[in-house]
């Protein structure tokens, strides 16, 4: 009796050992597509502009790379408060600075899924807390998270009934939000013009 669990023991030890060997091989061979060099540099040119600019940081990008470069992800961190209409402008603004950079970089158009990528593709999302640990909970209205999925835009705010799981407080589509921007930012530039 006493042999079989001591069969058992190495055989599960071997077994961990072979499987450890094969991860490290599995590690060692980069068999990854070309495109996805393309993709960690054009995350790489915008974070650091979006760094730079706001000083957002980034909490993890990705995207989806099956055969092509279908969608590519980044979610940021901004230690700052946010209404929905500063939420709504650093979404499109970040969006469509997103888009041109990938646009621009000449080596990842073949793999695109489409060219030029539309905005739908770039899926840029950002948390918005207080400091670098703690969201916002002075005013339950504050969004605290807003993303560009499936050609929307959702914002959500803290759920007081439940601090782990957020609540909508709205949603658009894209071309709306985008609209909105546009127009907000062509009143500003006008408004700037005439007290030239």
């Amino acid at each position: 009796m006493m042999f079989r669990y001591f069969k058992s023991y190495v055989l599960s030890v071997l077994m961990m050992i072979i499987g450890f060997t094969l991860d490290a091989k599995e590690d060692e061979s980069d068999d990854s597509p070309i495109y996805t060099q393309y993709v960690a540099e054009v995350t790489s040119a915008f974070l650091k502009e979006v760094y730079k600019i706001y000083g957002f940081e980034c909490e993890a990008s990705g995207g989806e790379m099956p055969r092509d470069v279908e969608a590519i992800s980044v979610s940021l961190v901004a230690n700052r408060r946010a209404t929905v209409e500063l939420a709504r402008e650093l979404e499109v603004n970040l969006t469509e600075r997103f888009v041109e950079i990938i646009n621009a970089h000449e080596k990842i158009r073949p793999f695109l899924r489409e060219y030029p990528f539309p905005s739908s593709r770039a899926r840029v999302s950002i948390s918005f807390r207080d400091s670098k640990k703690t969201f916002s909970l002075s005013n339950k209205n504050n969004v605290i998270y807003v993303l560009h999925a499936r050609n929307r835009i959702f914002y959500q705010a803290e759920n007081p009934d439940n601090p782990y799981v957020y609540k909508d407080i709205k949603d658009e589509p894209y071309e709306e939000a985008k609209r909105i921007v546009q127009s907000k930012a062509a009143k500003n530039g006008a408004q700037q013009r005439e007290s030239l």
